[in-house]
């Protein structure tokens, strides 16, 4: 192979990782699958990758290419199960409809990408905020009062807490980081009603742990199975089944060690 082939050659792989590394940040924080696969098609085709061909799951990513009309160049990427990131989704939107317009060259594509990477959403006490609040809307709108609306805003402000400032920190397994969680924000809510802050128990809990609840993993798995993408609509509501399961082991260890600690009065 002459010298001139090769360039062409590891150019062409070059593109290829380009493309499936879009599809591979789409996916790996929380876009659909249909987006991340027509991102794929649209970068390939403006790139022009000969015989682009690309199967996603909701953990994975199977592409393949013809590299130098000779050469078939395949890679499988493995894509965990992360949390949402909207912010970088829709900079890929926004990234993928650039390169399908042609207004992106490979090296401009690769620095937008390193870009993203790094991006983060919001700081850590906004993110801390918005728990709490978050829990304490959701309190009132399952029927609590306004003294339980606040009770859970404590609860969803120490949750986050609890979740950036120490369980990030400690690296735990995601099913042990649900359980620690909920268990805290429970044991939070179960002694705040002891000590008469609220009217109900039940409803604070509530409220207190929605920003646990996978209600989008949930939703994205209904919707590939409706799209007859079983086996990432599989996954999907695997994941959520397991964490709500989680959620509900946290919060009976909590409920379990307050009546320990407390007694029957509760």
């Amino acid at each position: 192979m002459d010298e001139s082939n090769f360039d062409q050659q590891q150019s062409e792989k070059e593109r290829f990782d380009l493309v499936v590394e879009m599809g591979e940040l789409i996916l790996l924080n929380g876009g659909e699958i249909y987006r991340a696969h027509e991102t794929m098609l649209y970068a390939a085709s403006q790139f022009k990758l000969n015989g682009f061909q690309a199967f996603i799951i909701a953990n994975g990513i199977f592409a393949s290419a013809v590299v130098n009309q000779c050469m078939y160049s395949c890679q499988v990427r493995s894509v965990p199960l992360a949390p949402i990131e909207l912010c970088r989704v829709e900079a890929l939107n926004e990234l993928s409809r650039d390169v399908a317009q042609g207004h992106c060259t490979p090296a401009q594509l690769r620095e937008r990408l390193d870009h993203i990477k790094v991006m983060k959403a919001s700081g850590t006490k906004l993110q801390i905020l918005a728990s709490g609040c978050g829990s304490a809307c959701f309190c009132y709108l399952f029927q609590g009062t306004w003294a339980d609306a606040a009770v859970a805003f404590g609860a969803g402000i120490t949750l986050y807490w609890f979740i950036l400032q120490v369980l990030d920190r400690i690296g735990l397994p995601k099913i042990m980081r649900t359980i620690l969680s909920s268990a805290e924000v429970a044991l939070f809510c179960f002694v705040s009603y002891s000590l008469g802050f609220g009217d109900s128990l039940d409803h604070i809990i509530i409220g207190a742990i929605f920003p646990l609840v996978p209600g989008v993993p949930l939703t994205n798995a209904v919707r590939n199975l409706l799209e007859n993408d079983y086996l990432s609509g599989l996954v999907r509501m695997a994941d959520a089944l397991l964490t709500a399961g989680c959620i509900a082991i946290g919060v009976g260890i909590a409920l379990s060690l307050g009546h320990l600690l407390f007694g029957g009065s509760i």
